[in-house]
């Protein structure tokens, strides 16, 4: 049948159906690809350890802050690596409007307690209320992450 879709291909238009088997394979492999994109358990809490250093260093002295931010931008790159080599998908890009949207509100809420942390710093309040938007930025990253590998491998099993 291959053999006959693509000489249909190469000559014009399919037919109907060969247009129908080929819709029904991609969405055989959207099927298949949903079942890889399973994270692992370490994934969300490691990348909210990394949100979370990002999020607190903001509070600290300068000098501090900037090692521990260089710190977890060298760790992003290899915690993303790291899982898409291991399990050959990359979840970096949202495959329908509700992962998209999770990963837009994860984003924000990363900002807000970033901004939050730096504002501690920048009004002189100690140091230790920074903890809130940094136990806050973990855990709204472990949350949002794993409610955005469910919309993705639904998005990617089920698209139209």
């Amino acid at each position: 049948m291959l053999s006959h879709m693509e000489n249909d291909f190469e000559h014009g238009q399919p037919s109907p159906a060969d247009a129908r088997a080929a819709l029904s394979s991609l969405d055989a492999d959207g099927a298949r690809l949903a079942q890889h994109v399973v994270t692992p358990w370490w994934y969300h809490p490691a990348l909210g350890a990394v949100v979370a250093l990002l999020t607190g260093a903001q509070a600290l002295p300068m000098p501090v802050a900037i090692v521990l931010v260089a710190v977890g931008i060298a760790a992003l790159p290899v915690l993303t690596t790291t899982y898409s080599r291991r399990y050959g998908v990359a979840v970096s890009q949202p495959a329908g409007p509700r992962s998209r949207r999770l990963l837009h509100l994860a984003l924000a809420m990363v900002i807000a307690a970033m901004a939050a942390s730096l504002t501690i710093r920048l009004g002189a309040l100690p140091t230790w209320w920074a903890l809130a938007p940094t136990t806050l930025a973990f855990a709204m990253t472990v949350v949002l992450g794993r409610r955005y590998d469910g919309a993705l491998r639904d998005e990617l099993a089920h698209r139209a």
